[in-house]
């Protein structure tokens, strides 16, 4: 075979390499292979007296789901009823998705001690109430 013909292929197998480390590496963030575990999406609005969260957990049932807060962190965990097969993304290819986490940092004024959570239709709502502002008379 041709010299550059051989090169053209070389390269075009480093591309294809390269190509493949970057979706992979795109991932990487959402999914813990290991743990079979994704991010899922969500949202956080800042309503002035509270902070809501919103989480995506399609495929999951109220009674998996646990909301925890570890030190400055909101912690939301669940399992899905049946495992998501990757099966389009080589790294992924044998990997079965059959939970969610996400952590979240809690800003210091949210009221840890009341902080309310409901799941209706997939989404996971939770409410995170801000610590309330007194003013003292000064004598």
């Amino acid at each position: 075979m041709e010299e550059w013909i051989e090169e053209e292929i070389r390269r075009m197998r480093r591309e294809v390499r390269r190509l493949i480390r970057e979706v992979e590496s795109f991932f990487e963030p959402f999914i813990d292979a290991e743990r079979g575990e994704v991010e899922p999406l969500y949202e956080v609005k800042d309503v002035g007296d509270r902070i809501v969260v919103r989480v995506d957990l399609p495929k999951a049932s109220k009674e998996s789901i646990e909301v925890l807060r570890s030190g400055n962190k909101l912690v939301v965990k669940a399992k899905m009823r049946e495992p998501l097969r990757l099966c389009d993304v080589p790294y992924y290819a044998r990997c079965e998705v059959t939970g969610y986490k996400l952590e979240l940092e809690i800003p210091p004024d949210v009221n840890t001690d009341e902080i309310k959570a409901s799941f209706k239709s997939g989404m996971l709502e939770i409410t995170l109430p801000k610590q309330r502002v007194y003013r003292v008379k000064v004598e």
